[in-house]
């Protein structure tokens, strides 16, 4: 049986922290370490259509392919990954991992230790869609207390997450 944390939180603050140009030079590092071909980057800032869809960062590469990511930031270290699968729980609005984002990658950093796991979108979603419901029964659920909602979200152990990543790439059909 899984234990349910309750924090106290602020959207906007944390949106407010997930836009500081101060970390640009962080993802710069980030994104040119992860693909070598980047020519550049943008952020997409703002209450706009594409970060309604997931996209945080546009990356260009030399062979002209265009990523999407979405990034995700933690102040300290932790040993999960949360993810959010209800946005709102008085519109029952579904979270991140729930929605259709158009999006390549989530970046999830840890920004205390500046560890960056990069995680392809659609093998996590495969991963979730197979194994969701166990880590909601088995997993600590973080309910982040907002002023007028709550957010939900399972903290799925990192070895975890990427052991059963791993098996997503595998397509028995």
């Amino acid at each position: 049986m899984n234990r349910v944390r309750a924090l106290k939180n602020d959207f906007k603050t944390d949106l407010a922290y997930s836009e500081l140009s101060s970390e640009e030079e962080f993802w710069d590092a980030v994104y040119r370490k992860a693909f070598p071909s980047t020519v550049n980057h943008m952020a997409c800032l703002g209450d706009t259509e594409s970060q309604r869809m997931g996209i945080d960062r546009v990356i260009i590469l030399a062979n002209g392919l265009t990523l999407k990511v979405d990034e995700k930031k933690r102040r300290k270290e932790y040993k999960d990954i949360l993810l959010e699968f209800i946005s709102n729980d008085q519109t029952r609005a579904p979270g991140w991992i729930e929605k259709n984002l158009a999006i390549n990658y989530i970046a999830y950093a840890f920004m205390e230790s500046r560890r960056v796991y990069l995680l392809d979108w659609q093998l996590l979603k495969r991963t979730w869609l197979r194994f969701g419901e166990e880590w909601k029964a088995r997993f600590e659920i973080i309910r982040a207390e907002n002023k007028n909602y709550t957010t939900l979200s399972v903290a799925v152990p990192i070895g975890e997450l990427l052991t059963r990543i791993r098996t997503a790439v595998i397509i028995d059909v």
